[in-house]
């Protein structure tokens, strides 16, 4: 959804500036000098970048997110644009440190663009100035990055249904027509029995279970992906216990409501994997294939997502209408907001993803556990 074209001119510009030549007799002793200084700002900058993100990622308080993330990033963009001004006047800046440079700095404005647009009160201003510094064309709506909070929209709620019945009072019945546009989604709620839903929990809750040390999963620097595949008869779904009764649930729920889902007995194997991550880590947009989609690209029949963590923990997961191979962006989306037990159901080929949490919440993670229902899939060994 983002066109990153400005970004490689921007950085070429960079380069050109910074390729100026000294004639003196100190030039050698004073590029020496300039190389110590570019890497100490680097370094500088880098710590202050970290500094954010751990803050950011891990928050002790509403400052911590609203005020100190913010003047923490400001100052590490202000360090890299400050060195740049005076790299104009020196050659000592060699194509490594530039590319290092340059990333870093393109890190550090989009965590604060992302971070101006979701707080309540950014300046719309400079959230404009951010996207377009950051060579940025076209951006997620309001609606979405900055979505509405459950209290808020419990409000909104309390008020439609006052609204309602006002309306109803008055005789005043002004039926709309229902959206033509296909939701590829459908949400469940108290999906899995108390005791299944408790087996999941105890096994995928505490940050120090087996689960996440075996595998050493890690969001920052982020786990590289890692699932498992099993097929879908009945003795191996039995071995399985809570988790096998889940995947029959999701086989069950799928069957009938999407296209090429026409029956229980068109999956033949199920994936799963689960993520474990703190209130503001989201997920980029993707679309879910077999391998990474190395080689052809083949999507599984149907996805589903079940929160294990409590309301309000996590941003919402957001599913569009856009598919591979669209020539136009998606122009409609479904956001499902997490809730402990809640069961998402969605095409497998759409483009989705999750959207980072807003607010303070404490330490609190976004607990998840993902199924999709496959009609072929190559099971590969993964590392012992």
């Amino acid at each position: 959804l983002f066109d990153m074209k400005n970004r490689s001119r921007a950085k070429k510009r960079g380069r050109n500036a910074s390729i100026n030549v000294e004639a003196n007799s100190n030039k050698k002793n004073r590029q020496v000098e300039g190389k110590d200084q570019d890497k100490n700002s680097i370094t500088q900058a880098k710590k202050l970048y970290e500094a954010a993100k751990q803050k950011w990622l891990y928050p002790q308080n509403e400052s911590d997110y609203e005020v100190q993330v913010k003047k923490l990033l400001r100052k590490s963009i202000r360090i890299l644009e400050n060195d740049n001004q005076s790299q104009s006047q020196s050659q000592s800046q060699n194509q490594e440190e530039q590319e290092a440079k340059f990333s870093l700095h393109t890190q550090a404005n989009d965590a604060l663009t992302l971070l101006c647009i979701q707080i309540s009160n950014s300046n719309p201003k400079e959230v404009n100035n951010l996207l377009r510094d950051g060579g940025y064309v076209a951006r997620l709506s309001k609606d979405v990055l900055r979505y509405k909070l459950p209290s808020e929209i419990t409000r909104t709620l309390t008020a439609a249904a006052a609204t309602v019945a006002e309306q109803d009072g008055n005789h005043n019945n002004n039926n709309t027509s229902a959206s033509s546009v296909a939701c590829p989604c459908h949400v469940y709620d108290d999906a899995l029995p108390t005791k299944d839903l408790n087996v999941l929990m105890k096994a995928l809750c505490p940050e120090d279970s087996s689960y996440w040390k075996d595998h050493a999963y890690s969001v920052y620097p982020p786990t590289p992906y890692f699932s498992y595949a099993f097929d879908l008869r009945d003795e191996t779904l039995n071995q399985l216990g809570a988790l096998g009764e889940h995947v029959k649930n999701v086989r069950r729920l799928s069957s009938g409501i999407f296209d090429e889902f026409t029956d229980e007995a068109t999956a033949q194997y199920a994936e799963i994997w689960a993520h474990h991550r703190p209130h503001c880590s989201g997920h980029q947009l993707h679309f879910d294939s077999d391998n990474e989609g190395r080689g052809e690209v083949k999507h599984p029949l149907v996805s589903s997502i079940i929160y294990l963590s409590d309301e309000g923990c996590g941003g919402p997961s957001l599913m569009t209408d856009q598919r591979l191979g669209d020539n136009e962006l998606a122009q409609n989306g479904w956001l499902a907001y997490p809730k402990k037990n809640r069961l998402v159901v969605f095409d497998g080929s759409v483009l989705h993803g999750v959207i980072p949490g807003r607010g303070f919440v404490g330490h609190r993670k976004r607990v998840t556990l993902m199924v999709a229902l496959w009609k072929d899939i190559r099971i590969r060994k993964g590392k012992e």
